[in-house]
C-alpha cells in the first residue's frame, strides 16, 4: 500500500510539475512584457552572454529586442552588427554599422568595426579611412593603429604598417596586439627578403636550406642557445 501511495505521490507530481510547465512555457525574450516595459539591459546582457558562448543568431535576436524598446540607442547596433559579422552576414553587419554611425557619428566603436569588416573584406581604402576616423576622434586610440597597420600589411605597405604597430606598441604597452602585428609585419619582411636573396645568389647560398621559414626558425634557435655561427655566412669579404 505504502509503494503504491508512493508511486501515486510521485505520477501527481509529475502531472502537476507537467501542468505548470505547460501553464509558463519558457518565453521568447521579446514575450516578456515585464522587462519589455523596461530597459534594453536585460536584452543587452543576454545578448552579450549568448555572444561569448559563439551563439551569435541568438545574440542577434537578443539585440534585435532590445532594439526594438530603444530604436534610438546606437551601441545596440554595433554590438548585433558584430553578430551578424558572426554569422558572416556582412550585408546585415554594414547596415547595423551604418545606423549606429547615423544616431551618432562620433561613435568609435562603430567606426572600428566597421573598419574591421572593410578590412576582411578586402575594401581596404575604406577600412583605412574607418580608422582615421577613429583617431581623429581619438588620437591616442592604440587599437585603431594597430587595425591600420594590419591593413597597410596586407597591402605590402611594410614600412606604415610599422609606424603604426610601433606606435601603438607606445601608446599602451601592454596591449598585446600589436607587438604580435609587429613580429608577423618582421617576418614577412623577412621571407620576402630571403626570396629575394635566393633569386639572386640561391646556388650561392650557405644558409640552412629550404624555406624562409627554416631559415627564421634556424636563428631563433643560435638566440636561445647562444650560438652566432648561423650568422656567419652572412659575413661579406672584401673583394
Amino acid at each position: 500500500m505504502r509503494r503504491i501511495r508512493g508511486l501515486l505521490a510521485i505520477c501527481l507530481l509529475m502531472m502537476t510539475s507537467s501542468s505548470l510547465l505547460a501553464q509558463t512555457p519558457t518565453p521568447e525574450p521579446c514575450d516578456q512584457p515585464a522587462v519589455a516595459n523596461a530597459e534594453p539591459s536585460y536584452y543587452l546582457g543576454l545578448g552579450d552572454s549568448r555572444f561569448e558562448r559563439k551563439d551569435y543568431a541568438g545574440a542577434v535576436k537578443a539585440y534585435t529586442c532590445a532594439a526594438d524598446l530603444q530604436p534610438d540607442y546606437a551601441p545596440i547596433y554595433v554590438k548585433r552588427g558584430f553578430a551578424y559579422a558572426g554569422l558572416q552576414d556582412s550585408e546585415a553587419a554594414l547596415a547595423d554599422y551604418d545606423r549606429a554611425l547615423q544616431l551618432d557619428e562620433a561613435l568609435i566603436a562603430a567606426y572600428n568595426n566597421r573598419g574591421t569588416l572593410y578590412t576582411q573584406l578586402g575594401n581596404f581604402g575604406l577600412a583605412i579611412n574607418d580608422f582615421e576616423l577613429v583617431l581623429a576622434l581619438d588620437p591616442n586610440n592604440a587599437v585603431a593603429y594597430n587595425n591600420r597597420g594590419v591593413v597597410h600589411a596586407a597591402e605590402g605597405n611594410f614600412d606604415e604598417a610599422i609606424a603604426d604597430f610601433e606606435m601603438a606598441i607606445e601608446l599602451d604597452p601592454t596591449y598585446g596586439t600589436p607587438h604580435a602585428s609587429l613580429a608577423a609585419v618582421y617576418s614577412a619582411m623577412a621571407a620576402q627578403n630571403y626570396q629575394a636573396f635566393l633569386q639572386v645568389e640561391g646556388s650561392q647560398a650557405r644558409l640552412p636550406a629550404g624555406t624562409p621559414n627554416e631559415v627564421l626558425t634556424a636563428m631563433d634557435d643560435s638566440l636561445r642557445d647562444g650560438s652566432f655561427a648561423v650568422w656567419l655566412p652572412l659575413l661579406t669579404a672584401a673583394q
